[in-house]
Order: structure tokens, then sequence, then C-alpha cells
């Protein structure tokens, strides 16, 4: 006994709508339209975001003082901070996805992000 099924009209309809929808999100995916990477610069009271290609220096009002940062040539980097350790100037240029120092006595946060390269991460935002 040989039993036929046949596709039905709604039947169509979900497989177009399907690839419909497959096709978009590949699209969205792959597009690159989010390839560039960017600086999230985070104070106690204000962030700025610039895309790594800039050429700025912000100035970061802290909790102990101005924090410096320059985005200059690709890289981003603390150029001065008013703690006393200076490690978040040690840290030195950035400029990768997932790269990020910060001036914990400042209350400052320098992260790269983006996604170049297909990696992501996450990162506190306090």
């Amino acid at each position: 006994m040989k039993i036929k099924t046949y596709l039905k009209p709604l039947d169509i309809l979900v497989l177009a709508l399907a690839a419909v929808l497959t096709a978009a999100v590949a699209g969205m995916a792959y597009s690159g339209e989010d390839s560039s990477l960017r600086v999230v610069i985070r104070g106690p009271d204000k962030t700025w975001v610039y895309p790594l290609d800039a050429e700025v220096q912000v100035v970061v009002p802290g909790v102990i003082g101005e924090t410096t940062v320059r985005i200059h040539d690709g890289q981003a980097a603390i150029v001065s901070s008013p703690c006393s350790g200076q490690t978040c100037v040690a840290a030195g240029a950035l400029h990768k996805n997932g790269q990020w120092a910060a001036c914990l006595p400042n209350r400052v946060f320098v992260l790269v992000e983006g996604a170049e390269g297909g990696e992501s991460i996450d990162a506190a935002v306090w």
C-alpha cells in the first residue's frame, strides 16, 4: 500500500517564511556591518564611545582627579592619571577586541570592543 503525501498551501507558506527568515539572519550575521572596533571609556558619571580609528584625547573626570585617554593611530591608551601606582598608564596601548585598561582609584575604565576577529567579551558596567 502506497501513501502519497502532498504539500498543502500552508506548508509551502511556512517553508517560504523559514527560508526568508534564515536568509535575513544570515545576512545580518555575516554582513560585517559591525566589524569596526570602538573604544568605550567609562567614568564615574559619563560614558564616551569613539571608533578606534578616531584621533581624539578625552579628559575623564574621576573621583580623585582627571584621567586622560588618547585614541591615536588605531590605538587607545591612558596617558595620564592622578593615581599613585600608574598601573593604568603602564598598561600601554589597546588595539584588539577585548583589551582593556582601568584606573581603579579614579573609577575610569577603557575597553576596545567590536566584532573584528569574531571574538566577544563580557564587561561589567558600573
